[in-house]
C-alpha cells in the first residue's frame, strides 16, 4: 500500500508552498497545454484551487475532484468558478468522451490505483484529447535534495509513491494514448542556510508530502540527524548550507481516436 497524506490535517498551510517557491515555469506550460481546447477541462487531484484559480481566464468551463473535504473548501473559498466534486481519481466524473483535457499537477503520485487512473482517463477524455501529469521522478538519479540526504527513508518512499517518467508514458500508451512525451517543467536550485531554515519553519512537518507522509517518530529522527550536523559544523566554525536541485517533469500524451485492442484491466 502506497503511503497516504491527510490532506485535510494539512489544508490550511498548503497554499504557502507557491509562495516560497516559483511555479511560473508550470503555469506557462499549463497554458500552452491548455491553449485550444474546445470543451470542458478536468484537474484531478485539484486540492486548494490553485491551479483551477490560475486558468480562470480562459473561460473554458472547467471541473475539479480532489478527495480531501478540506482541500476543497479551500478550493471554493477561491470562487474560481470551476465546479468543485469530491471524488476519487479512480472513478472520474463525467460521461464517456466528457472533456477535451485532463490534468494532474503534483498529485499523480498520490492516487492508489494508477492504472485505474489512467483508464478512467481514457474513458472520460474524447477522442484526440489531451493528458498532463506533472511530477518528480526519483528513479533516473539525477535529483538532489536536503529531504532525501536526512530523511533517508523518503527516498525509498518517494520511489514507491512516483513512477518513473518512463513508466508513465508506457502506462499511457497501454490504455489508448498517443504521442506520449516527457519534458522538464520545473528546475528547483535553492540552497540555504540550515539553520535558518530550522528556525524559520521551512523544515516544518507540513511543507512537502515528503515529510507529511512519515510518522512523527521518522520526522523526529530527521530532524535530530539534521541539528546534529548542524551543531556539529557550527563547532567547526562553519555554517551548515542544505540544499536542493530537483526536476519537476511533464509528461503528454492524446487519446487515440479509438480506444480498441487496449490492455484490459483486471
Amino acid at each position: 500500500m502506497i503511503r497516504s497524506v491527510d490532506y485535510d490535517s494539512v489544508a490550511i498551510q498548503f497554499d504557502k508552498r507557491y509562495e516560497r517557491s516559483d511555479y511560473r515555469p508550470v503555469w506557462k506550460l499549463l497554458i500552452g497545454y491548455l491553449r485550444g481546447a474546445q470543451g470542458p477541462i478536468l484537474e484531478v487531484g485539484c486540492g486548494t484551487g490553485h491551479w483551477l484559480k490560475e486558468i480562470e481566464r480562459l473561460n473554458i468551463p472547467t471541473v475539479g475532484i480532489d478527495p480531501s473535504r478540506n482541500m476543497l473548501e479551500a478550493a471554493c473559498k477561491k470562487q474560481s468558478g470551476a465546479a468543485i466534486i469530491q471524488g476519487e481519481a479512480e472513478h472520474l466524473p463525467g460521461k464517456d468522451n466528457s472533456f477535451d483535457r485532463l490534468f494532474c499537477v503534483n498529485s499523480f503520485h498520490h492516487f492508489q490505483d494508477k492504472e485505474r487512473f489512467v483508464a478512467e482517463a481514457a474513458r472520460v477524455l474524447r477522442p484526440r484529447g489531451k493528458i498532463l501529469i506533472v511530477g518528480l521522478d526519483p528513479h533516473n538519479g539525477l535529483d538532489q535534495w536536503w529531504v532525501y540526504d536526512y530523511f533517508p527513508q523518503v527516498v525509498r518512499i518517494d520511489k514507491e509513491r512516483y513512477p518513473s517518467t518512463e513508466a508513465i508514458r508506457d502506462m499511457l500508451g497501454s490504455h489508448g494514448f498517443a504521442d506520449c512525451q516527457t519534458e522538464v517543467a520545473l528546475h528547483f536550485p535553492d540552497r540555504l542556510p540550515a539553520r535558518t531554515a530550522l528556525e524559520t519553519g521551512r523544515l516544518a512537518k507540513t511543507t512537502t508530502s515528503q515529510l507529511t507522509v512519515l510518522t512523527d517518530a521518522e520526522y523526529k529522527e530527521g530532524i535530530g540527524r539534521l541539528v546534529k550536523a548542524i551543531e556539529a559544523a557550527e563547532a567547526r566554525g562553519e555554517m551548515l548550507v542544505i540544499g536542493a536541485d530537483l526536476r519537476v517533469y511533464a509528461t503528454t500524451a492524446q487519446r487515440m481516436a479509438s480506444l480498441v485492442n487496449i490492455r484490459p484491466l483486471p
